[in-house]
């Protein structure tokens, strides 16, 4: 936790990774204090990774978008509730991060049916 300059006394300005770690003990009904006494790291992160994909009040959420379209509402669900887009748009495990192509992609390109047809290139295998 950071504390805020001079003449901010008790005035504390989370981290993302605080905010993170609040919701979950709050959400598990534990203070901080508790949950780091009996969390291991491991769990820690496995309940990080299972709030990310299911977001606290995604049921509620989804149970609302449905009754919304029953009224007629064509709009997207995770347009009307930011908690449902992991739901609707799970991310695949397959996501290329910046600066990485996924093997697909490279298999894909120019570069390399050029390197295939090269001199040796048939024997080139990326897998």
């Amino acid at each position: 936790m950071v504390w805020n300059g001079a003449g901010q006394e008790g005035k504390v300005r989370l981290s993302d990774e605080d905010m993170l770690t609040f919701e979950l003990a709050y959400n598990l009904h534990l203070t901080v204090s508790d949950l780091y006494a009996t969390m291991s790291y491991e769990e820690y992160v496995g309940w990080l990774d299972y709030l990310e994909r299911r977001p606290v009040g995604w049921r509620e959420d989804d149970r609302t978008f449905k009754y919304l379209q029953t009224q007629g509402v064509k709009a997207k669900p995770w347009e009307i509730f930011r908690s449902l887009n992991p739901i609707y748009n799970p991310v695949s495990e397959e996501v290329e991060k910046p600066g990485f192509m996924s093997v697909a992609s490279i298999k894909a390109s120019a570069i390399f049916s050029q390197m295939l047809s090269a001199k040796g290139g048939a024997k080139f295998d990326l897998e």
